[in-house]
């Protein structure tokens, strides 16, 4: 049997290095909403513009609105890597459930624009 974690991994298609690491549902101030949180392997490497693998330099918390779950807000909340490229450049990578610079996920936008 499922549990919610790798339900909302294969609804979600979130593939290794990336990981869900908790599945809360809150009853807050502006309503109920569900929060998914996803993190990344210790020790992963992801690739630079020419493909090349990088260590993560540091992480930024961000937050994209994703559809709703029923009623109920959906939100994904990620620690994303920055990674040091072999020119020593630090740049934040894109995430595959969203556009770069996006608040939104995939899904949201899609849905949003149909």
């Amino acid at each position: 049997m499922l549990n919610s974690v790798q339900l909302f991994e294969m609804a979600l298609g979130v593939k290794s290095p990336w990981k869900i690491t908790s599945v809360e549902f809150s009853d807050g101030f502006s309503g109920k909403g569900l929060h998914i949180k996803i993190d990344f392997k210790k020790g992963a490497k992801f690739p630079d513009k020419d493909g090349a693998l990088c260590d993560v330099y540091d992480t930024k918390e961000k937050t994209w609105k994703h559809l709703n779950f029923f009623q109920h807000e959906c939100f994904i909340h990620c620690r994303v890597p920055r990674i040091k490229t072999k020119d020593g450049k630090v740049r934040m990578i894109d995430v595959p459930w969203a556009r770069s610079g996006s608040g939104f996920t995939l899904l949201f936008e899609a849905y949003a624009m149909a």
